[in-house]
């Protein structure tokens, strides 16, 4: 272990996140992204300074190679945790109309599959009279639906992991 206290944050905040709910995962995901920014700061910083150097002067060639390595793979480890974790929040907080649409129609949202997009706002063709949604509406919904989407295939795969 490089830095213990900061990778028992990290793994703190990716357990958060893993048990998240469709309500807070938005959250999890920024303060997971806070950690992760820390924890590649803190061995980019390792990498390249003398530090590590100082710090493992005492170590065989052998050693302080494996520990360079070391760094460099928790480098990657945390810019691929990264990367992954900013795609998850960028698809909950950009959903756009014709997104919301498709996914109500997926979802067959309030037992209809016919949802369309207007320029006045969402509607179902199934459902007479005026009740249309506006498209902030609807994108709000449609993200709560992927999130909470999210959430239960989260719960299923820990659930299968655990039968295993």
């Amino acid at each position: 272990m490089l830095y213990p206290q900061l990778e028992e944050k990290l793994n703190h905040a990716r357990l958060a996140l893993k048990g998240a709910t469709g309500e807070n995962i938005v959250e999890l995901c920024k303060r997971y992204l806070a950690v992760l920014a820390e924890y590649r700061s803190k061995l980019y910083e390792l990498q390249w300074t003398s530090r590590t150097r100082q710090r493992f002067a005492s170590s065989s060639p052998e050693n302080l190679a494996l520990t360079r390595r070391a760094i460099r793979v928790a480098i990657e480890n945390t810019t691929k945790e990264r990367n992954g974790t900013e795609m998850l929040l960028l698809s909950f907080t950009t959903v756009s109309g014709y997104e919301a649409v498709e996914i109500f129609n997926r979802r067959k949202y309030e037992g209809h599959d016919d949802w369309e997009l207007r320029a006045s706002g969402v509607k179902s063709t199934g459902i007479s009279g005026g009740d249309l949604m506006t498209i902030q509406e609807a994108v709000d919904i449609a993200s709560l639906l992927r999130r909470e989407e999210h959430v239960a295939q989260n719960a299923a795969q820990e659930f299968k992991e655990g039968q295993a």
